[in-house]
């Protein structure tokens, strides 16, 4: 409701407190929202690109992400000077072990100060569980494994083993001193 969010930063720029949220990619269709945002004291924003790949998120359904508008989303975000923390899942069935490597130069090559990856997590009672079920892809059903860091099923396009170390290998890079600087 880009009404309501206009009043709402109308009040948060009264009160002059520095603040961080969360927003969709569609936000670049409203960068005035975005120059009030900034005006308000936003300081992050907490974005779900979810993939560098349109395949995989067209896959899931995702049609308010494209993959071709992210790059102008971060250049109108950092233009105002508010940071982005972006979320990436992996496991997608159009992945393959390329998609750290991709997503890792991404996140370089937009300059994205903070990154939150996630391993796709096929919760119970979900589609993507009864799905992955039905294909007998669930692997595991320990409830604690289920937290978004661990793999509970077979992915399509790699190993399990290739999907964790990918993940772990991602944030290690990403976090590390080299990549920071």
């Amino acid at each position: 409701n880009i009404a309501w969010a206009k009043e709402l930063m109308q009040a948060l720029r009264a009160l002059g407190i520095s603040w961080n949220g969360a927003v969709s990619t569609l936000i670049v269709n409203h960068l005035d929202l975005l120059d009030d945002m900034r005006q308000a004291g936003c300081q992050s924003l907490f974005i779900g690109f979810e993939t560098v790949r349109q395949s995989s998120l067209l896959n899931v359904s995702k049609f308010q992400n494209r993959t071709e508008y992210y790059q102008r989303l971060v250049h109108e975000i950092h233009q105002r000077e508010i940071m982005i923390n972006a979320s990436f899942v992996f496991g997608f069935d159009h992945d393959t072990p390329d998609v750290f490597r991709s997503t890792l130069n991404w996140l370089v090559e937009n300059r994205i100060e903070t990154f939150s990856g996630h391993i796709l997590t096929p919760y119970p009672g979900t589609k993507l569980y009864t799905r992955l079920q039905r294909e007998e892809r669930i692997t595991r059903h320990d409830p604690e494994l289920y937290n978004t860091a661990r793999v509970v099923f077979e992915p399509a396009q790699m190993s399990m083993d290739q999907l964790q170390q990918g993940y772990e290998w991602l944030l290690r890079k990403f976090y590390s001193l080299p990549c920071i600087i």
